[in-house]
């Protein structure tokens, strides 16, 4: 991958976004780049917290195993987005399991030469402080949801988080045209992000596809009226 496409991530990823030009191209210029196959492992929980990965292509599953051997989807990270960014600061073991759920091309820079330019760059810290926070204010809300609201409303709320929606965190987003947004994500994925069975999902999406708030494929859900979606999470929230 070119330096330029290396530059286009950072650009666009709100870890990175609004920093001095220069900034990103320092930052730009630690990257190198590498390949893996779909299923391939990246890191495992309790490895070394040593780099920062971007996704250039391709789509990386984060996840987690119980004891009784159930695998927990905790995030999944499109193209264009960054991970492992808590482990590049405070250099702890990785707390989760990475692995291409496709052929994937990711970015990587390495911790040390981060944190010594980090060191030297007051706006990057202070930039990054500010990143950090937002993503606990995202976390507590996803706690607070779980607690909260029922599976539909959850689903409906993650579902248009992950197109970019307003009001919801931004996520891998199509625009397809009339306003549809469309979504590149399994059911067997959406079933673990929302600690459910795949389904208990397809059930609740196939109810809205009957209702024309959404369109399914194969591993791909296009929201056709965010606006029901919108609303269903609003009348949970205020019942």
């Amino acid at each position: 991958m070119s330096s330029a496409g290396i530059r286009q991530l950072l650009t666009t990823n709100s870890l990175f976004r609004d920093l001095a030009d220069e900034v990103i191209g320092n930052i730009a210029d630690m990257a190198v780049t590498r390949e893996l196959a779909a299923g391939q492992l990246l890191f495992s929980k309790g490895d070394p917290g040593d780099a920062l990965y971007g996704v250039m292509s391709g789509r990386i599953r984060i996840s987690a195993g119980a004891p009784s051997g159930k695998e927990v989807v905790l995030n999944t990270i499109e193209a264009g987005q960054v991970f492992g960014e808590i482990a590049l600061l405070d250099g702890r073991p990785r707390t989760a399991d990475a692995a291409a759920a496709v052929n994937s091309e990711l970015m990587r820079i390495r911790r040390r030469d981060f944190i010594r330019y980090m060191e030297s760059e007051p706006r990057l810290a202070i930039h990054l402080l500010e990143m950090l926070c937002q993503r606990v204010r995202a976390t507590s809300e996803l706690v607070e949801d779980s607690a909260f609201l029922a599976l539909p409303a959850r689903l409906a709320k993650r579902l248009l988080g992950m197109s970019g929606y307003p009001g919801g965190p931004g996520g891998d987003m199509e625009e397809i045209g009339s306003g549809d947004l469309e979504l590149k994500i399994s059911q067997q994925e959406l079933g673990r992000l929302m600690d459910s069975s795949r389904e208990a999902v397809n059930k609740h999406l196939q109810n809205w596809r009957r209702r024309g708030w959404v369109e399914l494929s194969r591993n791909r859900v296009t929201i056709v009226d965010p606006e029901a979606l919108s609303d269903l999470v609003e009348r949970e929230l205020d019942g």
